[in-house]
């Protein structure tokens, strides 16, 4: 039985439901004994509605998250993270956050892209060229190297709309999985859009993510793999053990590598 998710968001980047206590609660009810909240990060000089929240949210994120923390001590570790995104831009402002010592760690969730007009774009969702799939890897790899990020979130991201797995799709996996192996990142098999079902993409009825073949180039890599909730509700916390993405999980013969240490 998993004992431990790291990646759940709470209700302020605006796409997600519940309080901090009440995921906390259903973790207690699922037999989860270590918990980490890993919001969208808040950036200082942009706002994303319904995507992350605004950056006055991030001192009511941590007050809030330390406070439950100590009241739940003595029945379930909480861990204060983000789920942020490799651009350059903000790589010093991670870094501070982490330095400060209030954010525990940061998991590499490569959703978009800043442009050289310093804005945001959403991009790798959807993703249907080659070079699409490339900008999101080059993006992600970059990422790995610096040493921020303790996971790469859905890696396999860039399959979310991509038809058709090719050599450009074999060569993107490859390079990821080199670099995660290299750096010591740990690589989630996210069960995020396996609950959203499978959908037709190319000719193809799949989720948009875990994608297998990805995964089997993972597993020759040897890359420390776990899984991930991205809860975006308590609900989704009781999903751990018993989500169809488990039993592909189980399927692919991955080696697990789930607990953290701080």
């Amino acid at each position: 039985m998993i004992k431990e998710n790291y990646h759940t968001h709470t209700y302020r980047c605006g796409h997600a439901i519940g309080t901090d206590e009440e995921y906390i609660i259903e973790a207690l009810a699922s037999g989860i004994t270590e918990l980490g909240f890993s919001d969208h990060i808040f950036l200082p000089d942009h706002s994303q509605v319904g995507i992350r929240g605004d950056f006055e949210l991030l001192d009511d994120y941590i007050s809030s998250l330390k406070a439950l923390r100590e009241k739940y001590k003595d029945r379930i570790k909480i861990h204060i993270g983000f789920e942020a995104e490799a651009m350059p831009h903000y790589f010093s402002y991670y870094k501070s956050l982490l330095d400060k010592g209030d954010i525990e760690y940061l998991i590499l969730g490569n959703h978009c892209e800043i442009d050289k007009n310093n804005e945001l774009h959403f991009f790798f969702s959807h993703a249907t060229k080659a070079k699409d799939i490339i900008r999101y890897t080059n993006s992600l790899v970059k990422g790995i190297k610096t040493g921020l990020f303790r996971i790469v979130a859905h890696p396999d991201y860039f399959m979310s709309s991509y038809f058709k797995w090719n050599a450009t799709c074999i060569s993107c996996a490859k390079r990821i999985c080199k670099a995660a192996k290299k750096y010591g990142v740990v690589l989630e098999f996210n069960f995020g859009a396996v609950r959203r079902g499978k959908r037709l993409i190319g000719e193809e009825y799949r989720f948009a993510y875990p994608y297998n073949k990805f995964w089997e180039i993972a597993k020759k890599y040897k890359c420390k793999v776990m899984i991930g909730l991205d809860a975006h509700s308590p609900n989704d916390i009781s999903t751990l053990n018993n989500d169809g993405g488990y039993e592909m999980f189980k399927e692919l013969g991955l080696e697990l590598s789930q607990k953290m240490t701080f």
